[in-house]
């Protein structure tokens, strides 16, 4: 018969043994000990380890990304000439605005054929795109009715532009060009449809029909094919900070692979998030979920990897689709992009393809502003070079097919989008994101009974792989910095409306995002702290 451990226990206690070693540990000379001293001892022992409950975490050893500078646009002068030309165009009749738009077509048109037949970036060309982009949608903001044009323009350049860029280098001027050219053109039609109306524009955009020989499925009226690349935004301030926390602020926070069964016709989009590491989910379910907008990229039917096999975007996605039927894989707050043991959402797409021998993301992205990497230590980050999920936008490899924006909450995208580029600035001076002391123990609790909730196949209330203080940290941007800045950006910027009779522009709203956080600073300390 076994002995038990409890007896064990009791008779290792008679003799004195752990006495023993409890003394030893007190740093007491050896002999007989007290209960009183070993009572004290535990007592101690106990004491320092329900303080250790409320000690914080040491702070991360991060180094910066080397020779990484963030983009700047650089551009208030222009920004300002381009609001005075909007009250001015909006004075003057549409025929007007339409000589003024038939001008600035016939001179894009130019751009753009010397862009499409350059073998090197035309970085002149290219930079007075990017500015024309804007002069055409200030005609559209003032005159609904000639928006669409503006788009349509801006299509054929997104698609002149990519093709093009085949054949250039990928290097961090050229990326530096496309982002210019690509996002310019979305935050300028961004801009103009705020001020249009959000009905001005229908909100599927059609951008290029990419043919393709893998299985596909047709989602509101869209055909959707196996190995098919989705960018999305969420509507949450994490979103925002995924969006606009790197070198290069964007749109998108979140990449999927999607996946069709070619038996069955079934559609899975295959993902990584943060409250549950690798999912499968049906095309149902993950439109259900709340995104601002999402952008479908399919690898370019020239593609020399398609030569040999026609169908290797759906084998990319087929194989990570039995990888994940086969195991779970955790989220990868570090984003450690080369380590497939934990995956954030790019890994999926990126180890997918290369595991078919195509690298996406051929230019690395990096987050090197100091108080950003600060605040992204904060939150689990280590690599500070990694897969930024929007900056696959811009790699020659894939094209973009349709782009579905939520027009309506567009607004709501604006608010979170300034919040976070003003609360960044404030971590650029030292500010940090914080919790009650307090709060530490209880979350360290709610850390615990997540893993057991995670043992058990339930779904953690802190995902695993998230420390409780970044779970605090998280829930201070959440829950309680970003819902007062936006309350008080959202009466600012409805004064701001009712003084100039238009919808502030976003690098205003960036100035009343700063003006609101300035306003509610001092209330939401703890959760947010100046140095």
């Amino acid at each position: 018969m076994g002995v038990s451990p409890d007896t064990c226990l009791v008779d290792r206690l008679r003799s004195g043994s752990i006495r023993t070693q409890a003394y030893t540990l007190a740093g007491l000379p050896k002999g007989r000990i007290s209960r009183g001293v070993l009572g004290r001892t535990l007592v101690g022992v106990s004491a320092l380890g329900f303080a250790s409950l409320f000690w914080p975490a040491a702070p991360p050893n991060i180094d910066l990304p080397a020779e990484a500078t963030p983009f700047r646009w650089d551009a208030d002068e222009v920004l300002a000439a381009l609001e005075a030309e909007f009250a001015r165009a909006g004075a003057t009749d549409l025929g007007a605005a339409t000589d003024v738009l038939d001008r600035l077509e016939t001179e894009g048109g130019d751009l753009l054929s010397r862009v499409a037949g350059s073998d090197d970036p035309p970085f002149d060309v290219l930079a007075r795109l990017s500015s024309l982009q804007f002069e055409l949608a200030v005609q559209g903001a003032a005159h609904p009715t000639l928006l669409p044009r503006v788009q349509d323009f801006l299509v054929d350049s997104r698609v002149t532009l990519m093709r093009a860029a085949t054949r250039w280098p990928t290097d961090r001027e050229t990326h530096e060009a496309l982002y210019r050219v690509l996002f310019g053109g979305r935050i300028a039609l961004d801009e103009a449809l705020i001020q249009a109306g959000t009905d001005a524009l229908a909100p599927l955009l059609h951008i290029e029909d990419i043919p393709s020989s893998t299985p596909s499925i047709l989602v509101e009226g869209v055909r959707i094919h196996s190995g098919d690349v989705l960018l999305s935004r969420g509507g949450a301030p994490t979103s925002a900070l995924i969006a606009r926390g790197n070198d290069f602020p964007n749109t998108f926070s979140h990449a999927a692979l999607v996946y069709v069964d070619r038996e069955s016709g079934e559609g899975t989009v295959i993902e990584s998030l943060i409250e549950t590491g690798s999912v499968l989910s049906t095309v149902e379910e993950y439109l259900e979920s709340k995104k601002h907008r999402i952008l479908v990229l399919r690898l370019r039917p020239d593609h020399p990897a398609l030569a040999g096999d026609p169908l290797l975007p759906h084998r990319a996605a087929e194989a990570m689709v039995a990888r994940l039927d086969d195991e779970h894989i955790p989220y990868d707050f570090a984003m450690e992009w080369d380590d497939a043991s934990t995956m954030f959402c790019s890994e999926i797409v990126f180890h997918a393809f290369r595991d078919t021998g195509v690298t996406l993301w051929p230019l690395r992205s990096s987050m090197s502003s100091p108080g950003l990497v600060s605040w992204l230590a904060a939150m689990g980050v280590r690599e500070f070079t990694s897969l930024v999920p929007s900056d696959i936008e811009y790699d020659p490899q894939l094209r973009a097919v349709v782009e579905w924006r939520d027009a309506p909450a567009l607004m709501d995208f604006r608010l979170d989008n300034a919040i976070i580029d003003a609360l960044l600035e404030e971590a650029e001076r030292g500010a940090e994101l914080g919790y009650a002391w307090y709060a530490l123990p209880l979350a360290r609790a709610l850390k615990l009974f997540s893993v057991g909730q995670s043992v058990l196949g339930g779904v953690p209330k802190i995902p695993r792989g998230m420390s409780a203080s970044t779970a605090l940290k998280v829930d201070a941007l959440v829950s309680k910095v970003s819902p007062a800045v936006k309350d008080e950006l959202v009466s600012l910027a409805a004064e701001f409306r009712e003084h100039s009779g238009y919808e502030a522009p976003y690098w205003v709203l960036v100035q009343i995002a700063r003006e609101a956080l300035a306003a509610r600073r001092e209330s939401l300390y703890p959760a947010l702290t100046v140095q």
